[in-house]
């Protein structure tokens, strides 16, 4: 019961932070989405940044073990499987973006907690890629590369094309970005080697 009191608390934070920001999240919302009362909040949570900053790493790690990890844990096709995954709109909010970088662009600057709790976020979003990346070069499905920058570049496309997706409105964006995207990795695929 207790645990998913918890939970209920985070879930309801992570969807009131990204809908509304950090500074726009309505406490009183958030409780009343899970079903809790103040005096429960305290009993896990000091105060709603903690709370806050909690619900933003458990949930992006999670969105991360599901989208990304699985991938590196199977038996192969990785890049196939992870193109599979930039190109599934169901995995993603262009309404409202980017969690991780709604976040960044809001708190960075004026709360240094965020801002660190950020930098491990995107840490982890890049090794989560190369990993991909590691596997696929294990493979021989990429050529030996400098996966570290590969996924540096990735990450930040990615994140660029869902910015794109969000001021327009259109998704096309998105989808548009990710394909040139993924024919960049696709001119490090083994078979490009002369």
């Amino acid at each position: 019961m207790e645990q998913n009191t918890r939970q209920r608390l985070i879930d309801a934070t992570y969807e009131e932070v990204y809908s509304h920001g950090y500074q726009g999240a309505a406490l009183a919302n958030i409780l009343s989405n899970a079903g809790v009362h103040k005096g429960s909040m305290y009993h896990f949570f000091p105060n709603k940044k903690e709370m806050a900053l909690c619900a933003i790493k458990e949930k992006i790690a999670e969105r991360f073990g599901t989208r990304y990890l699985a991938i590196a844990r199977g038996d192969g096709d990785y890049l196939k499987h992870f193109f599979e995954g930039l190109r599934d709109l169901n995995q993603r909010d262009f309404r409202r973006g980017c969690p991780v970088a709604n976040i960044v662009q809001e708190m960075s600057n004026i709360d240094e907690d965020f801002n660190t709790a950020m930098k491990e976020i995107y840490a982890k979003f890049r090794q989560s890629v190369k990993i991909i990346f590691d596997k696929a070069v294990s493979v021989r499905e990429l050529q030996p590369c400098d996966t570290t920058k590969l996924a540096l570049f990735t990450t930040s496309a990615l994140e660029g094309a869902i910015l794109a997706a969000k001021a327009s409105g259109d998704s096309q964006d998105y989808l548009d970005c990710v394909e040139c995207l993924i024919g960049y990795i696709e001119s490090f695929r083994e078979n490009n080697l002369q």
